[in-house]
């Protein structure tokens, strides 16, 4: 009878699992490149005809997480409060719509936004990102491994 409870056991342990490892869904092709998580590793202003470079350092880094949809979310899985939803990757118009539910960040609630129109992102290699929110105001990442 152990023997018999011990396979039940296993074998109730195993389907468990299985149900807990759901694959994420394919990422969306056009965006695919930039799926995954990113960390913010400086940030960038221009003013008149310089660039200012302001490094950011690792323990005090954000992470972005680009989702299978094209949805930008930080590391908890909230959309940022005043950044565009659909932006330019390399010079393509994505127009990103959640396809699985996504709630803002809770302190949205007391942001007041003024936030850019439009996002560009340029990837210059596949471990680089480089997003212009607004002119001038650039933030630099690499991919997270």
């Amino acid at each position: 009878m152990s023997k018999l409870s011990l396979v039940f056991l296993v074998l109730l342990a195993f389907l468990q699992c299985r149900k807990n490892n759901k694959a994420d869904p394919e990422p969306l092709p056009e965006i695919a490149s930039i799926v995954g998580k990113w960390r913010i590793v400086a940030q960038i202003q221009t003013v008149g005809d310089s660039l200012i470079t302001n490094p950011v350092a690792e323990e005090n880094a954000s992470l972005y997480v680009f989702r299978f949809d094209g949805i930008l979310v930080n590391e908890k899985g909230n959309m940022f409060c005043c950044l565009p939803q659909n932006y330019f990757l390399n010079g393509n118009l994505f127009e990103s719509k959640p396809l699985v539910p996504v709630e803002y960040d809770p302190g949205c609630k007391y942001v007041d936004c003024a936030g850019c129109p439009e996002m560009t992102i340029i990837q210059s290699t596949s471990d680089s990102l480089l997003i212009e929110t607004c002119k001038g105001s650039y933030t630099s990442l690499v991919r997270q491994k």
